[in-house]
């Protein structure tokens, strides 16, 4: 019995050793306020807040192709285009001419149809025969703004 009490007052006397010494700070230790100036605060109800809502990322739009170039007309500076769809052609918008990769031609298109073949005037560039042709427009849809409840 004495040997226990000896051993419960020995193990006392060493847990309170070791809370009383003071511990070094590492060399590497930053000051009180350089720390809490690091430390962004969180408040507790915090959770009560609403978030903020994240806008979706910006999705890319897929180019939608008018037709190919069938017929060129160097004397005249105009093309011929056949398309699958002729309703979505703007007449007197610009047109692009894509040939591996590479702009080859600005075209402006004429009102004259005749399905599935499209007429279109060359502004500028040197299009071939089995060049594509599209309407450009911008690569990144920007998203709707949700109203904020």
């Amino acid at each position: 019995m004495k040997r226990l009490a000896f051993f419960i007052s020995l193990l006392m006397a060493l847990a309170l050793a070791g809370c009383a010494i003071p511990k070094k700070a590492p060399p590497a230790a930053k000051t009180k306020t350089e720390a809490k100036a690091k430390k962004t605060p969180i408040h507790w109800l915090s959770w009560l807040k609403p978030h903020k809502k994240i806008p979706p990322p910006p999705s890319a739009t897929p180019i939608h192709w008018t037709g190919i170039i069938r017929l060129v007309n160097e004397d005249d500076r105009f093309v011929l285009i056949e398309s699958q769809s002729s309703s979505g052609v703007t007449p007197g918008e610009k047109y692009l001419s894509i040939r591996d990769t590479k702009e080859t031609g600005v075209l402006r298109m004429t009102a004259l149809k005749n399905s599935p073949f499209l007429i279109a005037d060359i502004l500028s560039g040197d299009p071939l025969a089995g060049d594509r042709v599209y309407l450009p427009t911008p690569t990144v849809a920007t998203p709707t703004p949700q109203p904020s409840p």
